[in-house]
């Protein structure tokens, strides 16, 4: 038995396929399974304990169809649904085609009339419905490494980055945060947060900065040891939730009840400016804020969040 699971990006949305292609394993055993995503985002595959086969888009659909036809696939698990995937089992002429539904015209209403009709389920088990399997649990695939030598052994791991900037906190309420903390506090993010690390580490030399510095296996291993774990709304909130870290998730322009929470059991608080009519603006995020105070952000209280942090902390294990 072949099966094909499709999600193309980002990386936090492969990571929250990860609990359904477990599940696909437990299910078919002896099933093959293949995972058709961009080619920038193979390392991400590489996290599966339960190795996949990588099946990359090519420059055209056509190309992509080609490659895949003769796998001759028995079940094909769409985690994307859009057009391109349309049009791909359009060209594969593959009947046995399981589709994701995205709720774009509910996600819509949100953003645009502040109507809240999405239903109060993650995304990983609305996953799991269209590919007809319960959620199983998640054991990453993370080789060992000299990146945890010089870490200390108890600290608070903060990600700084984030895919727009709407989701970003900024750097002055990053400052009137960490200045309130007394724990090791390692950075982790890509080459992008650079300057905003740079900024801070100006601010609080004791700072021990990875941004920049980890491929995703390595900021695997700095979230699974890290005591308490600080995030925007991005792909890295995802891969923590597999450890089932305390979790502190701070929210701009977006919301948890799009469904894309940490999908894990223990404690999570959400920091949110919960009373902005704009807000959320948009199921993704932008560059800018549309309305041009970023109010979702600069609004944020720093002083809770310190406090939230401090007790994950300290909190008896």
């Amino acid at each position: 038995m072949k099966i094909l699971v499709i999600r193309f990006s980002a990386i936090g949305d492969i990571l929250l396929t990860f609990p359904v292609v477990e599940a696909l394993v437990h299910k078919y055993p002896s099933a093959e399974i293949h995972f058709l995503t961009k080619p920038s985002n193979e390392p991400v595959l590489d996290l599966l304990s339960n190795k996949v086969q990588p099946r990359f888009l090519q420059e055209s659909l056509v190309q992509t169809a080609k490659q895949l036809r003769g796998e001759r696939y028995d079940l094909v698990i769409d985690l994307h649904n859009n057009l391109r995937t349309f049009l791909l089992q359009v060209l594969l002429m593959k009947g046995s085609w399981h589709r994701f539904r995205k709720l774009n015209f509910q996600k819509w209403l949100f953003t645009a009339f502040k109507w809240n009709t999405l239903p109060k389920v993650h995304v990983v088990d609305r996953y799991a419905q269209a590919a007809s399997v319960s959620p199983a649990s998640v054991n990453l695939a993370v080789s060992n490494t000299n990146v945890l030598e010089s870490l200390p052994s108890h600290y608070v791991a903060w990600v700084l980055g984030a895919t727009f900037s709407t989701k970003q906190f900024p750097l002055s309420k990053l400052i009137e945060t960490i200045e309130r903390l007394e724990m090791p506090i390692v950075l982790l993010g890509g080459e992008k947060e650079n300057p905003l690390a740079s900024s801070l580490q100006a601010h609080f030399p004791s700072l021990i900065s990875y941004v920049g510095k980890t491929s995703l296996s390595e900021g695997a291993m700095v979230l699974s040891k890290a005591k308490v774990v600080v995030t925007n709304d991005t792909g890295l909130m995802h891969l923590a939730a597999f450890y089932a870290k305390p979790m502190v998730c701070i929210w701009g322009n977006t919301v948890p009840a799009f469904g894309m929470y940490p999908y894990q059991s223990a404690p999570v608080f959400h920091a949110q400016v919960s009373d902005l009519s704009c807000r959320p603006c948009s199921k993704i995020g932008h560059n800018t804020c549309p309305k041009g105070h970023f109010q979702c952000m600069l609004n944020q209280h720093s002083v809770g969040i310190s406090e939230q942090i401090t007790a994950l902390f300290y909190q008896e294990n």
